[in-house]
């Protein structure tokens, strides 16, 4: 079970630091300690555990430093509000305080998410400062492990989706093939007719057709997140092709949409299918413009990044809109999944973006939360070979 949030914004540069307990000599000791390291922070104080989780739960704070004995609860019962315990997550670093100094104590605060203890006898300059440090660590190092965990887990989920994908396209494609083969047959014998008789027949025969064409056309779609459709790949100038999608996107998303582009000038080019590239471009800007149904900012930009040890171009598609839920966000590269009302929407958009950014060997990632706006990141690795006059001349 996911545990209360810390709240709010944290304080940008100065590091945020709380103190709860009930007594103030402590309180000042810690105060003391932190300021005298020089260390750029805010202290703050509370002296019951309800008044340290009313803080906790307006702002975060980069470490929080709490009373085992507290006059209205147990330091460890305020541990519980905050834990996550399935994960083994905590919002922020936190020390224990005891004057108990059992291992009992420390191995219940250690249990409940505590990242480091303190003995109050033992409240020291160094003391201080090494558990701070300590406890910050191990909060870093636990979050990147939850963070790689989570990652992996649905980049297997999407592996085995895409391998389902491909496998149903395949066999919906074959039946396809049969009902365009049989459609195809009727028309010729349609065509050897009184067009009197074929009357009746021929518009029943061009909705069939029609139907086939759309569910061929969701076939590629599905191919595509698969991982199985065609290339026709080339060395693309990124700068270039943005400006051109660009160009497309201010006749699209309307006039109350904020369009800006920045690129990076001298950037090497990238081995890609232009035509792919610009429709994913334009297919995350437009889910971006639907996502600002009042206007907004859209913000494309390109720059040269190292990613995985490798020289990539890092395209960002960065909006100022509603965003998303986390429940929605890790759904969000699925086939058929969909936020929109019923016939606005295939769910296909963002799975062929998927697919095809793995197919061309890059990385796509989202980072969004309701409220705060949506930014995409497509890595695409850098190519080798310089661009040719044809391909600058088909770029610009």
């Amino acid at each position: 079970m996911v545990k209360e949030p810390l709240g709010g914004p944290r304080v940008a540069e100065r590091l945020q630091v709380l103190v709860i307990d009930d007594d103030a000599t402590d309180r000042m000791a810690i105060r003391r300690h932190l300021l005298s390291a020089a260390l750029n922070s805010d202290v703050h104080e509370a002296d019951t555990g309800a008044a340290g989780i009313a803080l906790l739960r307006e702002r975060r704070f980069d470490c929080v430093f709490v009373d085992y004995r507290l006059p209205d609860m147990e330091g460890t019962s305020l541990l519980q509000v905050f834990y996550d315990i399935a994960n083994d997550q905590m919002p922020a670093p936190f020390v224990m305080l005891t004057g108990q100094g059992g291992e009992e104590v420390m191995a219940e605060a250690l249990r409940w998410g505590a990242h480091d203890y303190i003995v109050k006898d033992h409240i020291t300059g160094p003391s201080v400062l090494i558990a701070l440090s300590k406890a910050r660590e191990i909060f870093d190092l636990k979050r990147a492990r939850h963070s790689a965990e989570d990652k992996l887990r649905q980049a297997q989920k999407m592996d085995a989706v895409g391998q389902l994908t491909s496998g149903i396209a395949h066999d919906f494609n074959n039946l396809l093939t049969v009902i365009l083969g049989n459609t195809r047959m009727m028309r010729r014998r349609l065509a050897e007719i009184p067009p009197a008789q074929g009357m009746a027949i021929a518009p029943k025969v061009d909705a069939v057709e029609s139907a086939a064409q759309r569910g061929a056309d969701l076939v590629r779609h599905l191919m595509v997140f698969s991982r199985q459709q065609e290339l026709k790949s080339a060395t693309v100038d990124i700068g270039a092709a943005l400006a051109h999608t660009v160009t497309l996107l201010e006749r699209t998303l309307g006039k109350g949409i904020n369009l800006v582009l920045t690129a990076e000038q001298g950037m090497r080019p990238v081995h890609v299918d232009a035509t792919l590239l610009e429709n994913a471009v334009i297919n995350v800007s437009v889910n971006a413009r639907d996502a600002m149904p009042q206007g907004g900012t859209l913000t494309i930009s390109a720059r040269p990044v190292v990613f995985n040890d490798i020289s990539h171009v890092l395209i960002s598609i960065a909006d100022t809109g509603t965003g998303m839920p986390e429940h929605v966000r890790e759904r969000i590269f699925e086939p058929f999944f969909t936020t929109k009302p019923a016939g606005e929407g295939t769910g296909l958009g963002l799975a062929m973006v998927y697919g095809f950014i793995r197919q061309t060997g890059g990385h796509i990632e989202v980072d969004s939360e309701a409220g705060r706006g949506t930014t995409f990141r497509i890595y695409l690795p850098q190519a080798r070979e310089p661009l040719t006059n044809k391909e600058v001349n088909h770029a610009t």
